[in-house]
């Protein structure tokens, strides 16, 4: 199949959309697919080609309520001369599928969208835009969700498309995970009985104040958080990394790091005692099932689809919460092991990407 991936932003730039468009796309076409990745021209991208997927750059920015500039036309003229046999617009709320909107009707292939939770469902500025997305969902041939219990699929659902949808989860690399650790905590300087992770971008929404808050408040002796995540490189009014390294500077049981190469990332969760999500945005966050496939137990806030893993992960509404549990694991470790045990069988179940990408390879065969 000739297979186009749409997403906003993709490698090099990091982050959890562009990692599910990366395996998905990757090992699609490790299957003998020609996949193609429609996203934002980035400075650093050095080729058009990454481990068997093309990559077709574009200098627009914006989405429909934003404002769209840049090359729209190039693109928009991209989609329906391509030829593609399925296009899959990840995420709503972006100029790459808000542009497909309005070409909807004079694309050939199959049309799947991946809405990724409608973040600005609750939005005023975006009622409009809202109003007019079941009309434009109606034109695709699946919408694919990563839960039934979540936002964008009641959403689908009340709009009379319920018969189009399809869950199909987000995952994680079992062979990233089979890998012994590396020794993160050596190479870091973590020399505390304790470790606490947490990973995710220098976003305010991802919940760093919170989980810092809470790390501080459990006051466990002879424990460091470690918070992995890049400084957003567009964007930056959202982003509370300069609040992070403060507190780095002004607490030496904190530490801030960037630029983690993969593999240390995934010896960091095998090494860490805890994880600790505090996000306030989310649809199925990859995190989760990366401390499925490393036997981490995770506290978490109630984001995104984490309550379908209620016996997974243990969920808390606030910091005091979160800090209090952090407390009960110190006092118990054992405490988590149901939890942990569930989660890693669950993953091996049906949370892997070679599965998930199973699922997407038969819905486009399907189509």
């Amino acid at each position: 199949m000739r297979i186009l991936h749409t997403v906003e932003f993709y490698e090099p730039s990091k982050g959890g959309a562009q990692e599910v468009v990366r395996q998905l796309s990757e090992r699609l076409a490790a299957r003998g697919h020609q996949v193609t990745v429609a996203t934002s021209f980035h400075p650093a991208r050095t080729s058009s080609e990454l481990n068997g997927v093309h990559i077709q750059a574009f200098r627009v920015s914006g989405n429909a309520v934003k404002g769209i500039s840049g090359e729209s036309r190039r693109y928009t003229e991209f989609l329906t001369d391509s030829g593609f046999d399925v296009i899959l617009n990840y995420a709503a709320q972006t100029w790459t599928t808000d542009l497909t909107f309005d070409v909807l009707d004079r694309l050939k292939g199959k049309k799947v969208i991946a809405p990724v939770g409608y973040s600005r469902l609750r939005d005023s500025r975006y009622q409009q835009y809202f109003r007019d997305l079941p009309g434009h969902l109606k034109q695709y041939d699946r919408l694919v969700y990563t839960s039934p219990n979540y936002q964008d699929k009641h959403f689908g659902d009340r709009h009379g498309l319920s018969e189009k949808s399809l869950i199909i989860s987000n995952g994680a690399a079992a062979e990233d995970f089979a890998q012994s650790p590396r020794g993160f905590r050596e190479k870091y300087g973590i020399r505390t009985k304790y470790m606490f992770l947490t990973v995710s971008n220098h976003y305010f929404a991802k919940g760093h104040r919170t989980v810092i808050n809470a790390f501080h408040e459990a006051a466990i002796p002879d424990a460091t958080l470690v918070i992995i995540g890049d400084r957003p490189t567009l964007h930056s009014w959202y982003s509370c990394f300069p609040m992070c390294t403060f507190s780095s500077l002004l607490d030496s049981s904190v530490k801030v790091l960037t630029d983690v190469p993969r593999p240390w990332v995934v010896s960091a969760f095998q090494e860490a005692d805890l994880f600790l999500f505090g996000s306030s945005v989310e649809c199925a966050p990859l995190v989760m099932y990366e401390c499925f496939a490393s036997h981490t137990p995770m506290i978490t806030t109630p984001v995104g689809n984490v309550e379908d893993h209620g016996d997974c992960v243990d969920i808390v509404r606030n910091r005091k919460e979160m800090a209090s549990r952090i407390s009960a694991f110190v006092g118990d470790p054992g405490s988590t092991d149901s939890r942990t045990r569930a989660a890693h069988s669950a993953f091996e179940r049906e949370f892997s990407w070679n599965q998930i990408v199973q699922r997407f390879e038969t819905l486009y065969g399907s189509l």
